[in-house]
């Protein structure tokens, strides 16, 4: 089987992608996958020639599907360049893998959503949710509690069979995000994260949930009940992959970042 990871960036490189990419280079030599970063490819723009206004570099994510000289691999594993593996971390993520997509939820969101003083709210998840049911007559994953499910693509696993699925099925990326415009929603849900939560359910993918240690998130909130933001820390301790998500990541070097996703909070010498 022959597997691989892709991570890119667009725009300045900072000492914090760096960082990632030799964490997770190391991680795909563990495991012998090949593995690719590329420093600004701009494929929205240079490859497929599109526009998609401030999201334009997040639909990068989905090159692995679009370009052919991913054809060659069985799976295939993308991921953001603020997931980082912990240490000693020996499991192949790729032997936890038999869908056609693999992702993550993030389950602390919905019920934050309900409360949050984002934009981002529980009433904004039903929109969307009503804008896949109309325009695609499918109904969207619930929680136990029949909250719209987040789902989180800093962490998307591709079978190969999901791949040329996905070239056949997915829907022109400029025609989604102008949909979900005239749609009255906020431009969130035109992301890439918005496009593939619609897009696997909508196309009847084979969608496995993975473990969430697999994208245990560290990131930023405030609600109503706690409006001074915070930090949130989801790992555990049978993490696998930690997502840097909080405000003021892609500012810290690779010492900073390395203490964060393998120590206690009370060890990583600083408040962040």
């Amino acid at each position: 089987m022959k597997t691989a990871i892709y991570q890119y960036w667009d725009g300045p490189v900072r000492e914090s992608v760096h960082a990632c990419v030799k964490n997770i280079k190391a991680y795909a030599d563990k495991i012998g996958a090949d593995y690719l970063f590329e420093d600004n490819p701009r494929f929205i723009t240079t490859e497929m020639k599109m526009n998609l206004a401030n999201y334009t570099p997040h639909y990068g994510s989905f090159k692995v599907i679009f370009n052919s000289n991913w054809d060659k691999y069985d799976k295939i594993l993308f991921l953001d360049t603020d997931v980082f593996a912990v240490d000693n971390l020996k499991e192949n993520i790729f032997d936890f893998f038999t869908g056609e997509i693999g992702i993550c939820t993030e389950p602390f969101q919905p019920k934050q959503r309900q409360i949050t003083l984002g934009q981002i709210t529980s009433k904004q998840d039903e929109k969307f949710a009503d804008f896949v049911k109309k325009k695609y007559n499918t109904d969207l994953p619930r929680t136990s509690e029949g909250l719209v499910k987040v789902y989180n693509t800093g962490m998307i696993l591709y079978s190969k069979e999901g791949r040329l699925k996905a070239q056949k099925e997915f829907d022109n990326f400029e025609k989604f995000v102008q949909d979900i415009k005239n749609h009255g929603l906020i431009p969130f849900y035109g992301s890439d994260q918005g496009y593939l939560h619609a897009m696997m359910f909508a196309k009847k993918f084979n969608v496995q949930e993975m473990d969430n240690n697999w994208n245990s998130y560290i990131h930023g909130t405030k609600d109503k009940y706690q409006p001074k933001r915070r930090i949130v820390d989801h790992r555990t301790s049978e993490t696998k992959f930690v997502h840097c998500q909080f405000p003021g990541a892609d500012n810290l070097n690779e010492e900073q970042l390395l203490k964060i996703v393998n120590l206690p909070r009370e060890q990583w010498g600083y408040d962040i």
